[in-house]
């Protein structure tokens, strides 16, 4: 019995030196397993490292998803008749003549060198969706994106590239629209856009 009452008495004054015991009333698994603002951020900057640099145009990109491209083509064809007219548009708004780059810095910030003037916004891209969204004032256009070695392909759907022609190419949209009118030749299923080199 003594015994007994003595292990109690031990017991107890162990709970109560532990209850003293500042650090270990402060410990919470929040504490430790919680994301801070500085977490988040620092995933950001690592997250972006994947799609940051300088890029160039290079020639269009397509990506072919559904079933029903140009009608009963296989998607091989298909996409290289796309292309080629893609080709032919990109030449007639001189999209390579006056796009000279894109970069995308480290923090966000992006920069766009459209006939000797730079344009920036942020950019936000998402890994796990494979998406970017560049922003600048109160236009956002968004895109797939496909880092594939130095080349990086921005692949969009058809209204968010008719946006981002605009600027590029400084034509109306209705001029934009007739370079590009084959877009709206049933092509649900594809997202056209560029395939990009690293400078």
């Amino acid at each position: 019995m003594k015994r007994l009452v003595l292990t109690l008495c031990l017991l107890t004054v162990a709970i109560v030196a532990m209850a003293q015991d500042s650090t270990l009333t402060t410990f919470s698994p929040d504490s430790i397993f919680t994301l801070t603002d500085e977490d988040i951020e620092q995933e950001r900057l690592e997250a972006n490292k994947i799609v940051a640099g300088t890029w160039q145009y290079d020639k269009p990109s397509v990506q072919a998803q559904g079933t029903s491209v140009l009608g009963k083509l296989s998607k091989p064809i298909a996409k290289g008749k796309i292309a080629s007219k893609l080709k032919k548009a990109y030449k007639k708004l001189q999209i390579k003549k006056r796009w000279t780059s894109l970069r995308l810095n480290n923090d966000g910030t992006w920069v766009m060198t459209v006939a000797g003037k730079d344009i920036k916004g942020k950019y936000n891209y998402n890994p796990s969706r494979e998406s970017i969204t560049l922003r600048w004032y109160l236009v956002s256009v968004s895109a797939d994106v496909v880092r594939d070695g130095k080349q990086l392909h921005l692949l969009f759907d058809t209204d968010p590239l008719l946006t981002l022609m605009r600027l590029i190419s400084g034509l109306s949209s209705n001029d934009t629209l007739k370079a590009l009118a084959f877009l709206s030749e049933n092509l649900d299923d594809v997202k056209v856009g560029f395939q990009l080199k690293q400078k």
